[in-house]
């Protein structure tokens, strides 16, 4: 019993801590669920401001290719007869002209739009309000593709794409080189707090299953000391049990003893031998088998020789599941947890 009570107790104690490292995994697989779903959103992000800015990137080539031709055709119809006109220029009323990108003027010269409140962008594009161009609305916020060279105000810029721009006003207004590296910054500290999320969360799960392995560990460890235990406590049971006996009741005390005094003669008879009482050796109860030669095991089963069972022949080595129920002594009926009965010879 105090085996049984002990063996329950730490069963009781490893269902409770399984049951919090259970808890525990379910908590760092949230985590790490969370996580995912985050990294998985921020990637769905980028995937989408991509695509926004490649489409945008095609929309912007498109209406620069329109904006070019629109414009050779407002060149054409505007210059007077007799005058050459470049179609790359765009209105230059005189072929031999240096290359408008570099030339500085107070106006956009014919046919070319102009683009106020400017600032270049990191990828060499500019970013402002477009005006004078047959494209767009007067005012339209545009980004044109990248240009070739550096960004002037007063000055005409050429794109790659061969759109041509008149840029107001001075300085560009694109990011200065602190704001550059400032967003360089911000975007190693978030690689970097993304990079220690993921270590915590490999760190979290490779804790739980330490954990998990160490429960594991102490469970089988426990498990081994309820089995001695229990294997001490039935081999004491047998050492201290006396030696089963079974006693003829015939012939004790069923009749009137020699030794009493008779009724009939006054004087005592001499007393006679005595003679030793009978001892009839137990037999197994009938539909009963019965086990012979046999030893118990250390798992609480019992191996022997079998006769007078139906599914076994008579001297057949066979091991019993464990005994749960008898007193495992020769002369004994023992059960077992399934409920079969023998008799120990």
């Amino acid at each position: 019993e105090i085996a049984a009570k002990k063996e329950a107790e730490l069963e009781k104690k490893r269902a409770a801590e399984e049951a919090k490292a259970k808890r525990e995994a379910e908590i760092a697989a949230k985590k790490e669920a969370e996580l995912e779903k985050k990294r998985a959103a921020e990637e769905a992000k980028a995937k989408r401001d991509a695509e926004i800015a490649a489409k945008k990137a095609a929309q912007l080539a498109a209406a620069a290719k329109r904006e070019k031709k629109q414009a050779a055709q407002d060149s054409v119809k505007k210059a007077s007869r007799g005058v050459t006109i470049s179609l790359f220029g765009f209105g230059n009323k005189d072929s031999g002209d240096t290359d408008s990108s570099s030339s500085s003027d107070s106006e956009a010269p014919a046919g070319v739009p102009t683009i106020t409140g400017w600032k270049q962008n990191r990828d060499g594009s500019v970013t402002g309000r477009i005006s004078g161009s047959s494209a767009f609305t007067n005012g339209d916020p545009v980004t044109t593709s990248p240009i070739v060279g550096k960004a002037v105000g007063g000055t005409v810029v050429k794109t790659k794409s061969g759109s041509r721009y008149f840029l107001s006003g001075g300085a560009p207004s694109g990011p200065t080189p602190a704001q550059i590296a400032a967003e360089k910054r911000a975007q190693q500290q978030a690689e970097t707090k993304r990079k220690q999320e993921e270590a915590a969360a490999k760190k979290a799960a490779e804790a739980e299953a330490r954990k998990q392995a160490a429960l594991e560990k102490k469970r089988q460890q426990e498990e081994e000391a309820a089995k001695r235990a229990k294997k001490q406590a039935a081999q004491d049971s047998v050492k201290k049990a006396p030696k089963a006996s079974t006693i003829s009741l015939f012939g004790l005390g069923g009749g009137q003893s020699n030794d009493s005094p008779s009724e009939s003669t006054p004087q005592k008879a001499p007393p006679k031998k005595q003679q030793p009482k009978q001892i009839k050796a137990p037999s197994a109860p009938r539909g009963v088998p019965t086990l012979s030669n046999w030893k118990l095991k250390g798992d609480g089963s019992i191996t022997g020789r079998i006769s007078g069972s139906p599914n076994f022949k008579n001297g057949e080595l066979i091991t019993t599941s464990e005994i749960v129920g008898g007193r495992i002594d020769s002369g004994s009926v023992v059960q077992t947890g399934s409920g079969s009965k023998y008799f120990l010879s």
